[in-house]
């Protein structure tokens, strides 16, 4: 693999024009053009008759501007941080971008990356060729990996809202071979959101090429819905889980939906996923794929489906929700009761309000809990006690859910019950507090934004003086102990990917 040198987010704006400025300096310079020839000019009358040989220049600048306000809103701008009014995220911190270039691929990462962009650029390679066979379908042309150390410098991004990112030439030429991947401490989810993106640009570069003209012409032409090219390419990327089946099962038994196309709107991720898994159960693995290009030729799903299933589009969705809802059913039926255990506390969740992360008390002769609400975009720490609460922790604006960090707050409760630790992202920065539900005050406040990239899990020790920390540091996850006393990290392994 070839490393290239580094650029920064200003040389990368150096590099691309901003062609609103360009624009601004063109209209000024014909504005001081035309007030010097007309200034020459009125000092010339009083010598000689004006001559209009010397007017000619201002209808061909003119006709310059005029064209240039045409043409430019038409190109695309290259910088990295202009987006559309309303739609820039907050960024905390500056990227110095470099990346690795293999066969197929073309792998940025940031300071702190390079391990992590070799892992995406080996795997990115290992994997494409498998995912090429599945989709009867080959990689036209270099595809191109942004890589963010952690959820949280992704959240910073404008990549997605607007623009496209810029390759080394300064020109934005990504249209559908663009993934933008993060690493949450675990190497396996990182390896599945490869094969995904790597499966989503197969896909849509199948169903609508991969440049401008192609796509337009094509999507007009193709009206496939969202759920269903999106739960190829998932399905592509992973044909099946047991943690996708307990989603699958939790939604159907919910009997929250009337009909598929009602399922499809809500959970349209698993919704999609699931179909193509359900082609793939009942009518052959090999029909998937043939499905889909049959959905293509005939540009029609309802035909594909008669030709495969041979029932109608609509059939096959109404057939898909009875098949799942008698697996589960049945699989319900068959499993023993579990123990019952003591009631602690019932949450009303819907789209703007909801709970994660229960944490119950150790300590058997308490009550008291600590969870993590979401409401409104908001994230709060609520500390309850004799079912009053106490909120320790308060943060966020108002966003999706779906942009909520998957991996904070953490949090952990000591061995008897009189601590509870929390780690969080805020503002870019990872910072960490302990709080003594017995004194109610913040006893310990740290900030590990230099001491870690992002903190995996942890544990109290016996003593409740120290934590046991995994935690990831320059790519690698490793084992730390931090001394809550003197507020100090010292490594205990040191693993190597």
């Amino acid at each position: 693999m070839q490393q290239h040198n580094t650029i920064t987010m200003k040389e990368l704006n150096n590099a691309a024009p901003n062609y609103a400025t360009i624009k601004a300096q063109f209209m000024q310079n014909v504005q001081e053009s035309d007030t010097t020839m007309m200034t020459k000019d009125k000092n010339a009358c009083n010598k000689q008759k004006p001559s209009l040989n010397n007017w000619h220049l201002l209808p061909i600048a003119y006709c310059l501007l005029l064209i240039a306000c045409c043409l430019l809103p038409s190109i695309s701008p290259a910088q990295v941080n202009a987006v559309e009014f309303g739609k820039n995220r907050v960024q905390y911190k500056k990227f110095k971008w470099k990346y690795y270039q293999t066969k197929n691929f073309n792998v940025y990462f940031n300071e702190g990356g390079q391990e992590l962009a070799k892992f995406v650029a080996q795997s990115a390679e290992k994997e494409l060729p498998q995912i090429e066979t599945a989709a009867e379908y080959s990689l036209q042309r270099r595809a191109n990996v942004i890589l963010y150390n952690q959820y949280s410098d992704m959240q910073q991004s404008n990549i997605g809202l607007g623009q496209d990112w810029q390759n080394n030439t300064g020109v934005a030429k990504l249209v559908n071979n663009k993934m933008v991947v993060y690493f949450d401490a675990d190497h396996s989810k990182l390896k599945l959101q490869i094969r995904t993106g790597i499966a989503k640009i197969l896909t849509d570069n199948k169903l609508f090429g991969d440049d401008f003209t192609e796509i337009a012409s094509n999507q007009a032409l193709l009206d496939l819905p969202k759920w269903l090219t999106d739960g190829y390419s998932n399905y592509l990327a992973e044909n099946w889980s047991t943690e996708k089946d307990d989603e699958l099962k939790s939604e159907i038994l919910s009997s929250n939906y009337k009909n598929f196309y009602q399922f499809a709107f809500e959970k349209p991720e698993i919704a999609g996923h699931a179909f193509w898994f359900y082609i793939d159960e009942l009518y052959k693995k090999e029909n998937t794929t043939y499905l889909l290009y049959l959905a293509t030729v005939y540009k029609s799903m309802n035909k594909a489906c008669i030709q495969v299933c041979k029932k109608k589009f609509k059939e096959v969705l109404s057939d898909f929700m009875e098949y799942q809802d008698e697996k589960y059913y049945k699989d319900l039926a068959k499993r023993k009761p579990y123990p019952k255990g003591s009631y602690i506390d019932g949450f009303d969740i819907n789209k703007r309000l909801n709970y994660f992360r229960f944490n119950v008390n150790p300590n058997k002769r308490s009550r008291s809990y600590v969870v993590t609400q979401f409401k409104k975009g908001i994230v709060r720490v609520i500390y309850n006690d004799e079912d009053v609460n106490k909120t320790l922790l308060k943060f966020g604006s108002r966003t999706y859910q779906n942009e909520m960090n998957p991996n904070y707050p953490m949090m952990a409760w000591d061995n008897k019950g009189t601590r509870i630790a929390v780690a969080y992202v805020e503002e870019g920065r990872l910072k960490f507090f302990v709080y003594d539900i017995i004194i109610r005050v913040k006893s310990v406040k740290i900030d590990l934004t230099n001491t870690f990239d992002q903190i995996q899990d942890m544990k109290y020790s016996p003593d409740s003086k120290k934590l046991l920390v995994s935690a990831v540091k320059n790519g690698h996850t490793d084992i730390f102990e931090l001394n809550l006393t003197t507020e100090k990290a010292q490594q205990l392994t040191n693993d190597v990917r």
